[in-house]
């Protein structure tokens, strides 16, 4: 399950230029340009704003320069995927990255999102107002959520995941009272500062997405809740992990369980026993699967471009979204 072990050093929106760990093997190249109608993408932008199930992915070496020349990872980003984590950080600003992310987001109605560990927002605490920090650490909280807005309007994108991993190693002030679903004073404060900016309750359409664990007072703070369902292999391990990592109080369509692609992209992740369809790839699976409550509110990967490597048109990706959503015939 734990991001955390992969990507430690994580914690500034400004210093992420790239993720540390690569293993990517090697791409194949495919035309990164087709030639599309107007209406397509306006059709595109429709779907993408329509209450659906969403594809997310955490998508790895993002925040290089980028290269028109050499077909990257921000060029191969499906069409139909819905929110894009940047977990090889932002791209800087002005880049062929950069500029690539932006058109993405105007002309598919693609939404970028950055990504930071519960450790590095108490960093940047620390960095903002080190003595703030130790004299009101709440309204140091308040003021890390205005840097955080500020930063999201800075680079343009469209809002902010918090990695909350307490319970795997992600030592901080937030999620010190333990437990997977958490009943923390601090991340409740962060969210609640957040909101003003992010989120449901903000009126801007700017995303505010948890992952990885949850805490039970912000829920009505959220839109989405990640959750790391690394390696699950049947519905009744996706329906234990909604109610355990979402402590009974997050919804069914907030809920978006994800398939670790670092390791299992190359089959789709591991055999996933459905009841109905039998044995499947678990992407496949999570797709087809709802909560007992009711519908999912989607399903994703971490490290999404690894599958590029060995299916260039993102096989189980595309396959999942369709199982989600299938186009009208």
């Amino acid at each position: 399950m734990n991001k955390l072990f992969y990507l430690i050093g994580v914690f500034l929106f400004l210093c992420i230029p790239s993720c540390t760990k690569q293993n990517l093997p090697e791409s194949k190249v495919v035309p990164t340009e087709l030639n599309r109608s107007d209406d397509y993408f306006a059709n595109l932008r429709a779907y993408k704003k329509s209450d659906h199930p969403i594809f997310f992915g955490w998508f790895g070496g993002t925040g290089s320069m980028g290269n028109p020349e050499v077909p990257g990872v921000m060029d191969q980003i499906p069409d139909s995927v819905d929110i894009v984590a940047l977990w090889g950080g932002a791209p800087p600003i002005g880049s062929y990255n950069f500029e690539t992310m932006q058109k993405t987001r105007e002309l598919k109605g693609t939404r970028f999102v950055i990504t930071i560990f519960g450790s590095g927002v108490e960093k940047l605490m620390k960095k903002n107002d080190s003595t703030l920090y130790v004299n009101d650490v709440m309204a140091a909280i308040d003021k890390v959520a205005k840097s955080i807005s500020d930063t999201i309007d800075k680079y343009q994108i469209d809002g902010f995941d918090l990695d909350y991993e307490p319970s795997f190693g992600d030592n901080s002030i937030f999620g010190d009272s333990g437990g997977y679903a958490t009943n923390d004073p601090h991340t409740q404060r962060l969210f609640k500062a957040l909101s003003q900016y992010l989120g449901p309750k903000s009126g801007t359409g700017k995303l505010l997405i948890i992952d990885g664990q949850s805490d039970i007072g912000i829920e009505p703070y959220i839109d989405y809740f990640m959750q790391q369902a690394y390696g699950s292999s049947s519905p009744s391990n996706l329906q234990s992990r909604l109610t355990t990592y979402g402590g009974g109080v997050i919804p069914a369509r907030k809920f978006v369980p994800c398939e670790n692609f670092e390791s299992y992209w190359a089959n789709g992740g591991v055999n996933f026993n459905d009841p109905v369809r039998g044995v499947m790839p678990s992407l496949l699976g999570f797709a087809y699967w709802n909560p007992v409550s009711g519908r999912k509110g989607g399903c994703g990967t971490y490290h999404a471009e690894y599958e590029y490597a060995l299916t260039p048109d993102y096989n189980y990706a595309r396959r999942a979204i369709q199982i989600m959503n299938p186009a009208a015939k």
